[in-house]
């Protein structure tokens, strides 16, 4: 499933707020795609997405948050192989979080 068909599928039964939170983690996941990075960490996601109603990095991660994870994944999934950006962490990168 591409991402636009995932946004498609994701917005079918999501409140207006739900609808307006995706469609500013997709322009940010997008922006992302045309300038060839593949970096689609929660973390990246929220800095770049600071102000415009992309929600923090663990709101992302916590349960409610499950379909902004399947938003972000199908970018992921997109992404030419072998392009996904691997965030190393280090002993305390829980802190830069």
């Amino acid at each position: 499933m591409t991402p636009e068909e995932t946004m498609a599928h994701l917005k079918k039964d999501a409140t207006p707020r739900t609808c307006r939170t995706l469609d500013a983690i997709y322009k940010v996941c997008l922006e992302q795609v045309e300038r060839s990075t593949y970096d689609f960490s929660f973390s990246t996601i929220a800095k770049l997405g600071l102000g415009t109603g992309v929600p923090k990095a663990q709101t992302m991660r916590n349960a409610a948050g499950e379909p902004y994870r399947i938003l972000v994944q199908a970018f992921v999934n997109a992404a030419p192989k072998g392009q996904v950006y691997k965030v190393i962490k280090g002993e305390n990168a829980w802190i830069e979080e």
